[in-house]
């Protein structure tokens, strides 16, 4: 909302309020409310970011339209018309602003929240009521479709306040405001002398989406044997044991590194909350052929040694010619 904290403005504020929620089960309130979520960024898909404040409350949600009336009551009537379970749709037109909660928290407050959440407890679920104020804010800007609101009854809260509702034709031509019991209808907690709505609504300014925006992203890794991790240029481990890193939703670049195989490098873009999984398989390297035995040297032929006769000492050769001149 343009408007900082604590000041006001006059806005359209879509009311959208789930049939007996109370009385569900907790785990059956937390789908409905899953839903309900899903039907209403289908239904002010149209309008920008900058146009629109999505709020909480008890048993549904508030979009503030901070546009035409005629986009809040195109959004209102988008709601009604996609819904996928009993829906009670109201629009109402008045002051509106953004003040801190108890928890610091930004919230929407005015009439325009009190006085429309306790006209939406009247509306029938699957058709569209609007309040006077929204009425007559709509025929300022656009006459035609504001005739197109036929009168749907008045109504008292339990504060005594009366409410004079419209409806679109089809709305009209039912059966018409249901008269229920005070107790049945929506109670706000206490207003100001202002009309401010300081407790009773709890809301949060789009604080789930936010949250969801800030929701990491996931990178899974089924890498085999190992590798080295790198993200972005920044080192994350050696995988495994590491295979799971969060990283901020966007673009990133997934590289993971083998000292003998060449690097898989991947980019990814990746939202909130997504998972994205890298599996790969770095191939062993072939085997180192075994060293071959060194080749055997051919066996030299040695020739054979020459034995040396021993030459007889001159007394034995004396000896022996001795013997040999003997005549017998």
């Amino acid at each position: 909302m343009s408007s900082p904290a604590g000041s006001t403005a006059a806005a359209s504020v879509v009311f959208l309020r789930l049939v007996g929620f109370a009385q569900r089960p907790v785990a059956e309130q937390a789908q409905a409310k899953e839903r309900l979520e899903q039907l209403i960024g289908q239904a002010i898909a149209p309008l920008g970011a900058a146009d629109r404040i999505v709020a909480e409350h008890a048993d549904g949600a508030a979009v503030a339209v901070l546009g035409s009336p005629l986009d809040a009551l195109e959004v209102a009537t988008r709601a009604a018309r996609e819904a996928k379970e009993p829906l009670r749709v109201g629009v109402n037109h008045g002051p509106l602003g953004l003040a801190p909660d108890d928890r610091g928290d930004l919230g929407l407050v005015g009439d325009a929240i009190a006085a429309g959440i306790s006209q939406t407890g009247f509306a029938e679920p699957g058709r569209v009521f609007v309040s006077r104020a929204f009425r007559d804010a709509l025929a300022a800007e656009d006459p035609e479709h504001a005739e197109l609101l036929r009168p749907a009854g008045t109504v008292t809260d339990t504060g005594l306040r009366a409410h004079e509702l419209f409806a679109t034709a089809a709305a009209a031509r039912g059966s018409g405001v249901s008269a229920w019991p005070s107790r049945r209808v929506f109670v706000i907690a206490s207003l100001s002398v202002l009309g401010i709505l300081a407790a009773g609504v709890a809301v949060r300014v789009a604080r789930r989406a936010a949250a969801r925006a800030r929701q990491p992203a996931v990178v899974e890794l089924a890498i085999s044997p190992w590798g080295v991790v790198v993200i972005d240029g920044e080192p994350k481990g050696k995988t495994p044991p590491v295979t799971r890193i969060e990283v901020a939703p966007g673009q990133h670049t997934i590289e993971v590194r083998h000292p003998q195989q060449p690097p898989v490098i991947v980019e990814a873009k990746l939202g909130p909350g997504e998972e994205f999984t890298l599996r790969h398989t770095f191939a062993s390297p072939p085997p180192a052929p075994a060293p071959s035995p060194p080749a055997a040297k051919p066996a030299q032929k040695t020739a054979p040694k020459q034995v040396q006769q021993e030459q007889p000492s001159r007394v034995r050769r004396a000896w022996n010619e001795f013997r040999k001149s003997l005549p017998f």
